[in-house]
């Protein structure tokens, strides 16, 4: 299938990434957007799960993908709440059930998120000096969302896993013997068993801009990708300790005090 095959690619693209460069992607305004953004409301997360076979014939892991999907939700919810930022429960089932319009705007969004995507990662990671050269733009195609949800940014999170079933396992293991047999004993590379991919955008829902954006991969079916990603989420707090730090510098307005603690908290 060809989400296993993307999750497979960029197990390997983003493995051999030198640990100088990021997968992070800021908007180059992203800290004046961020200054708008107080809420923000969380498009349920795609996930999808595969079984590998051994004969080829994959299956989805229907209840695998809603643990996951629940999870990471709950995972991302955390991390905003404590950049204090307010998430906004919103049923999206509910109204894209009842409003077809709603529905193919949440389709229209989803899709200029994924034409996104392919203009910011035409490489998997860049220097981290580069991670705010980024200008991606959605335009106008969150505002519907914005109406409905009265959020100032979404969070689009989508999720792919696979895991290797008893055959499959057995049918790479005995494909390593036989290669250390042909190689005289050489290491031979070990067979991925499970993998999972994760990508993360927080948008601006008036501007379009997208603010801050990453991809991981790992080894593993759990919301532990995810864990890693919000690792690098931006530090949106600096706006509330600049003004609170600010008035424990004393009666004395000092520009060159405030310029120099906006510059040690910023992102």
């Amino acid at each position: 299938m060809k989400s296993l095959k993307f999750v497979l690619l960029l197990t390997f693209v983003l493995g051999v990434s030198a640990c100088s460069h990021t997968s992070v992607r800021h908007h180059q305004d992203f800290q004046e957007a961020a200054k708008g953004i107080e809420t923000v409301v969380i498009i349920p997360a795609e996930v999808e799960i595969e079984l590998v076979n051994f004969t080829g014939d994959n299956e989805l892991l229907e209840d695998e993908a809603t643990s996951i999907k629940a999870k990471i939700h709950a995972l991302a919810t955390d991390k905003l709440t404590s950049e204090k930022l307010s998430v906004i429960e919103f049923n999206f089932d509910k109204e894209i059930s009842e409003d077809e319009s709603f529905a193919y705007a949440i389709t229209q969004a989803k899709e200029a998120w994924a034409a996104a995507k392919g203009d910011m990662y035409k490489v998997a990671t860049v220097p981290e000096k580069e991670k705010a050269n980024f200008q991606s733009n959605l335009g106008s195609v969150l505002n519907s969302i914005a109406d409905k949800t009265n959020a100032d940014a979404v969070l689009f999170m989508n999720y792919s896993g696979f895991q290797k079933s008893e055959g499959m396992i057995a049918k790479d293991l005995a494909s390593s013997v036989l290669v250390g047999v042909l190689t005289l004993g050489a290491v031979v590379p070990v067979q991925a068993m499970a993998g999972s991919f994760i990508d993360i955008a927080l948008i601006d829902t008036t501007s379009g801009k997208i603010i801050w954006a990453n991809r991981k991969n790992g080894a593993s079916v759990d919301d532990s990708v995810a864990k890693v990603a919000f690792k690098e989420f931006p530090d949106l707090v600096w706006k509330s300790e600049l003004n609170e730090q600010t008035l424990t510098l004393g009666n004395q307005p000092n520009k060159n005090k405030t310029e120099e603690l906006v510059n040690s908290t910023s992102p």
